[in-house]
């Protein structure tokens, strides 16, 4: 069954991810990015080109994927172990396919993130302005288009941010959600939330020393640090100087008002209204 671990990209999914690695994480084994070096716990993203290519599913039409969703849940749970998935693609429904279903999922954790911060880290991961970024954020067709050979495919589907949010958050059982600010604010806290949330569907011990090791293993500075000695995989290239762009990069709180200019933050503000004004982000 599974876990999902879901966010509209560039909320903070993979450092949860990482947390809960170096939490599951045997005593005798050192915390590392790549998960060939730790099997205690193992997340992927889904839909992936892995399990994509495994069931012999024609990615390059997305219909394929979307009639796909709950085969290949059913495919990965075959394994009758609690499976963690990474996922930026909405909770949604489309010509009656539903993204999951009760008969695959234990339950959800999903991420959120004021988009204004959202914006300029979102930016920077994919080489793209801030106005570009903002008019995706805005896009109801909005989703993740990874390149194959030098042909990209329409992976999933995210819709606009308030989309993503509402889809997740709504009607929902069992789902746990993590506002980004907070876990900066107090990691202690809400890392506690999640190892109890987690605990509801299998058995795991609950060790503040563990969770304070935990947090210490993967802070910010620790991951970007990981990041630079060529420790983590899931970077950008930059095409134009065949380099890696930076995943761990803008990561602090309200640091929008640094860089986001009036106009653009006042379209997002009055575009999601409603999920903001009720997050609190205004």
């Amino acid at each position: 069954m599974i876990i999902w671990i879901a966010s509209y990209p560039k909320s903070g999914n993979t450092w949860i991810r990482y947390f809960l690695k170096s939490y599951f994480n045997s005593s005798d084994k050192n915390f590392s990015l790549d998960a060939k070096n730790n099997d205690d716990f193992y997340s992927t993203t889904f839909p992936n080109i892995f399990l994509l290519n495994d069931m012999k599913i024609d990615y390059f039409n997305f219909g394929n994927i979307i009639k796909n969703w709950i085969p290949m849940q059913d495919f990965i749970n075959l394994n009758n172990q609690t499976n963690f998935l990474k996922t930026h693609n909405a909770m949604c429904t489309i010509n009656n396919y539903h993204f999951t279903n009760i008969s695959n999922t234990l339950g959800a954790i999903y991420i959120v993130r004021d988009p204004r911060s959202i914006v300029a880290s979102f930016a920077d991961h994919f080489q793209i302005s801030h106005k570009e970024t903002v008019e995706n954020m805005f896009s109801s067709e909005h989703g993740e288009t990874p390149i194959i050979n030098g042909k990209s495919y329409y992976q999933s589907i995210m819709g606009t941010w308030s989309d993503h949010y509402n889809s997740w958050t709504k009607n929902n059982k069992n789902l746990l959600v993590i506002k980004y600010e907070d876990l900066l604010s107090n990691k202690k806290k809400e890392t506690t939330k999640i190892i109890n949330f987690i605990n509801n569907f299998i058995n795991i011990s609950i060790s503040n020393e563990k969770i304070n090791n935990c947090l210490s293993t993967t802070t910010f500075e620790n991951m970007q640090s990981m990041e630079e000695k060529g420790l983590f995989t899931e970077n950008n290239i930059d095409e134009k100087i065949g380099k890696k762009i930076k995943f761990f990069n803008k990561g602090k709180i309200n640091e929008w008002k640094n860089f986001l200019d009036y106009k653009i933050r006042i379209e997002l503000e009055k575009k999601f209204k409603n999920e903001m004004s009720e997050l609190k982000y205004i």
